[in-house]
């Protein structure tokens, strides 16, 4: 096999050079990675931990895969797959980075092999939001008031009904849509038929199912965990996102989020056979956890963080997907991290992301990359994706953090990208809001 060598540079990042033939017997080291085009960081992490990484992206399965689906990675040392059956009894551990393949994931397990990735009903409860939400009020999970509809004008009737309260409702669609309709808000009734006119449904309109759920006042918090059916592996990363801007999280023991989140859920991982990092998103209003969805998943694109500052993340990938519960080994004098996303409204340009070389690590601070390939010494960004690149930090505050993502970000040159810097002072003002409110979900280091 062929892969393009790797030389670290006094630790400042990693240089390709010459392509060289590498030998390696098919033991724990040998990874086959299922992608989805996140997870670039992740499957390098392993390369830098002298891995055989075999990459094996799901845009090729099309009956026409597309150039851009297909080409992610290229000039990385990954040994890029078309057909992962033909290695997957080569490899030790297979690592699923998306919620793609459950039963896949289950199958393999049953047949003895290590797989990290999630199982088929958890990942059933993100993307069936309607049975999600029943399910964890099952659980005694508490979750914004709300109703199911089936079809426009069950939707409409009920929103038309709330109009009075002078309250903005949420209004998920099933998983299958989602590619035409994503969450969306309304205050009115004509307000949602507007927007639901241009989701492109058609004749599908009528038989959609639509999860409603009342706006909840308080502040957004999510926590990341990795789960296996035997625990909850800690520390845990509690968060805060903004969507399309980035997140901040810091680590935690003991978290509330254990007792709040999953051990009610731990019986359905134990069930489930669950072995994967589990998210969750919540609004807390000082008093009540209102659970909005959970996330059976790497969480994206946050999850470029822990490659990176979990000292031994492959060791906890690897405990994990064996079911064990093992300490995540993190940076205590440096808990506080933050994910800045540089995004992009042109969508469909290819364009060279001009980065120095010293800043494109997995294993440390730095950029980070989804959709690329690496040519002819550049890095270029492969349409498709609003994420162009991400920054990654590490420091004794957010503050500190927030001060070395704006010196990286300086170094990152590409045609039409931005980063929203009032991701700052929403996080501030958030961070004071969880003060104010108590103890319980303070943005703090728990040792």
């Amino acid at each position: 096999m062929k892969f393009i060598k790797m030389t670290k540079d006094r630790g400042r990042g990693v240089k390709f050079s010459e392509e060289v033939e590498v030998r390696k017997e098919f033991d724990k080291d040998v990874v086959l990675v299922i992608d989805t085009g996140l997870a670039i960081d992740h499957a390098m992490r392993f390369v830098e931990e002298g891995c055989v990484v075999y990459y094996f992206l799901t845009g090729f399965m099309s009956a026409f895969p597309t150039f851009q689906e297909t080409v992610i990675g290229d000039g990385l040392p990954l040994e890029k797959v078309e057909d992962w059956g033909g290695i997957v009894d080569k490899v030790g551990l297979v690592y699923v980075t998306d919620n793609v393949f459950p039963q896949l994931a289950e199958y393999l397990r049953k047949r003895g092999k290590l797989v990290y990735g999630p199982s088929p009903e958890l990942v059933k409860w993100e993307a069936d939001r309607v049975y999600g939400y029943q399910k964890m009020q099952e659980c005694g999970i508490e979750v914004p008031p709300g109703k199911t509809c089936r079809g426009k004008d069950d939707l409409i009737k009920y929103i038309r009904e709330k109009e009075g309260e002078e309250r903005r409702v949420w209004v998920k669609i099933e998983n299958r849509f989602r590619g035409q309709i994503e969450t969306f808000s309304a205050a009115t009734a004509e307000e949602a038929e507007t927007i639901l006119g241009q989701a492109g449904l058609g004749p599908y309109i009528d038989e959609a199912e639509f999860l409603i759920q009342e706006n909840v006042d308080g502040v957004e918090v999510g926590c990341d965990g990795y789960v296996t059916p035997n625990g909850v592996l800690e520390p845990i990363a509690y968060t805060i996102e903004k969507k399309g801007r980035g997140n901040v999280a810091v680590w935690q023991r003991g978290s509330d989020f254990i007792d709040m989140w999953y051990d009610k859920v731990m019986d359905v991982v134990l069930d489930d056979n669950y072995r994967c990092n589990l998210s969750v998103e919540a609004i807390w209003d000082g008093s009540h956890f209102y659970v909005l969805e959970p996330t059976p998943r790497n969480p994206y694109p946050v999850s470029s963080l822990y490659p990176r500052f979990i000292k031994n993340w492959v060791d906890v990938v690897w405990a994990v997907a064996e079911g064990k519960v093992i300490e995540v080994g993190v940076d205590w004098e440096n808990p506080y991290m933050v994910e800045l996303t540089i995004s992009t409204s042109e969508r469909d340009l290819m364009r060279v992301i001009d980065v120095p070389e010293e800043l494109v690590k997995w294993d440390g601070e730095g950029v980070g990359f989804r959709r690329v390939v690496y040519k002819s010494g550049n890095w270029w960004y492969i349409p498709g994706d609003s994420i162009v690149a991400t920054v990654n930090v590490k420091g004794s505050s957010v503050d500190e953090c927030f001060r070395k993502a704006e010196e990286i970000v300086k170094e990152v040159k590409c045609s039409f990208i931005e980063v929203d810097w009032t991701i700052r002072d929403d996080i501030t003002e958030d961070v004071k809001k969880l003060e104010e409110m108590g103890e319980k979900f303070r943005f703090n280091v728990k040792k």
